[in-house]
């Protein structure tokens, strides 16, 4: 008799305490929201699809503006952080697409342990085996989480857990030509 109740009121404190930590851990929880941290969606360009879209919003590859924008990423494998540049329509005073948005949700929803070492942005290249530039020359792709979500690699291991929040804000997921690091502010190229 004396264990039955034991067990009764080991499996009533129990739930009491995990009814408590249900109730209360939501309130306790770290968001970047209470740093400052708002939702914006302020000014975003339209998403071009093709070169020729690419080149009417964003200008010539390589251009000035298309490195004009800078933000620190912090790899939570690592702890080092990147800076990612990126063009002068995506973030800063022009809009609060990326360094707000995107980058905000991700701390907000508490996904920073999925963002891994090797975190770019700019970079005024050609796409590899081929005579066009890549969308990072634009200053409109990001590669996110680069040595485990590698080019070729048709699955996603981290990324998949902050995609949609990427996709919400007008990116392209390059998992589906088996580029899991790589999303882009642009269809069709």
């Amino acid at each position: 008799m004396t264990r039955r109740s034991t067990h009764g009121r080991l499996a009533v404190v129990l739930g009491t305490t995990v009814a408590l930590v249900a109730a209360i851990g939501p309130a306790l929880a770290w968001h970047y929201y209470r740093q400052g941290w708002r939702d914006q969606h302020r000014h975003y360009p339209p998403r071009p699809n093709g070169y020729s879209q690419i080149v009417n919003t964003f200008g010539q590859p390589c251009n000035g503006n298309a490195n004009s924008n800078a933000l620190q990423w912090r790899a939570a494998d690592n702890g080092v952080w990147y800076t990612v540049r990126f063009h002068r329509k995506l973030g800063g005073d022009a809009s609060s697409n990326l360094n707000n948005d995107v980058y905000g949700h991700i701390q907000n929803e508490h996904l920073s342990p999925y963002v891994r070492h090797g975190i770019y942005g700019y970079n005024c290249r050609l796409i590899d085996g081929s005579r066009s530039y890549s969308t990072h020359a634009w200053g409109i792709a990001v590669d996110v989480s680069s040595a485990e979500e590698y080019l070729g690699k048709c699955h996603s291991t981290t990324n998949r857990y902050h995609d949609q929040i990427w996709r919400n804000h007008g990116w392209i997921w390059g998992l589906s030509w088996c580029d899991p690091m790589h999303f882009q502010y642009a269809t069709g190229y």
